[in-house]
């Protein structure tokens, strides 16, 4: 049975198999059978290497860097350290409320403003706040100028950077100036590597042994480690599916708004537009076998391959019966 699964924001192109081929045949199987201490040198040199290609931070060293179960595992690292209160701008990133309760902390979630705007908040030390960028799920961009204005605070400002792989922006450069910066990142959406759990932090060194501080040594399994430095070295391949995702994307938002839908302008792999009966729409898509999210009152879908995005509009034109 054909199925859309579109509400994940995963890479529709799955995994390169001769990349798994080939670290498999690479490695031996006592290396599978061995503790692996996270992250290993080799590892760090290739996080390294990428960050300094692709931002203007040639500052940044492997005392920058720590490896993390995903972004999500970064996130709830972070919270590990106890902040007083975690502030974070709604619509935003369902898991900072999700993670915040885990972990027994308060929260301060004063909503977006205006042109989805970050609001003028007084933040205080021991506040750590968490600001996607680009935004899910408006799939927007904040602006540096509202970036450097939380980092003008005395909190600690995380800028989850979960899909900068389909933006190109990073706040990696202003790491130089501002100590109370934490940058995140995740190979599961550009990378597709989503099943493997892989991310990492970038952060001064201080922050980064606070973190290590609270982070089980062999954190992320040693397969997955010589995968992520393979990813690294032949990155063109998946950015080259970016490129197909982006093109994907662009002739989904012309069909919603073709609809009369109104598409937020997306940086990312996933598109969001405000309906009134989001929940309705859903659950009439899923029994059209396409599945999407309901977030904060509107519907974020994820780009698929064509024949997905194709089954998702002709879905949806049923269900509003255009």
């Amino acid at each position: 049975m054909r199925e859309a699964r579109l509400s994940h924001n995963e890479n529709p192109f799955g995994f390169p198999k001769d990349i798994l081929m080939k670290v498999a045949r690479e490695i031996e199987g006592d290396y599978v059978a061995r503790y692996t201490k996270a992250p290993t040198h080799e590892l760090k040199e290739s996080l390294v290497r990428y960050v300094k290609e692709t931002s203007r931070a040639d500052f940044i060293n492997e005392d920058w860097i720590t490896v993390t179960p995903g972004a999500d595992g970064g996130i709830s690292l972070l919270m590990m350290l106890r902040p007083q209160r975690v502030v974070i701008f709604p619509p935003t990133y369902y898991f900072y409320y999700t993670l915040s309760k885990a972990h027994e902390l308060n929260v301060h979630d004063p909503p977006l403003i205006g042109d989805l705007r970050v609001p003028n908040v007084e933040l205080k030390e021991g506040d750590m706040v968490f600001l996607p960028n680009p935004n899910n799920p408006t799939g927007h961009h904040f602006s540096f100028d509202e970036i450097e204005r939380l980092l003008s605070s005395p909190a600690t400002v995380v800028i989850d950077e979960a899909y900068f792989e389909f933006s190109w922006v990073t706040s990696v450069n202003l790491l130089r100036d501002f100590s109370n910066l934490v940058v995140i990142r995740t190979f599961s959406k550009a990378f597709a590597f989503a099943g493997q759990r892989f991310g990492y932090i970038i952060a001064n060194p201080e922050m980064i042994r606070k973190v290590n501080s609270k982070r089980n040594p062999y954190n992320i399994p040693s397969l997955v480690m010589k995968l992520a430095q393979e990813i690294l070295r032949r990155r063109d391949v998946f950015l080259g599916k970016i490129k197909e995702i982006e093109m994907e994307r662009k002739k989904l938002e012309e069909e919603l708004k073709a609809m009369g839908l109104k598409p937020f302008p997306s940086q990312t792999n996933f598109l969001y537009f405000k309906v009134g009966n989001a929940d309705e729409i859903k659950n009439e898509l899923e029994k059209r076998h396409v599945f999407v999210r309901v977030l904060w009152g509107g519907i974020r879908v994820s780009v698929g391959k064509r024949e997905e995005n194709e089954m998702f509009l002709q879905a949806l034109k049923e269900v509003l019966k255009i």
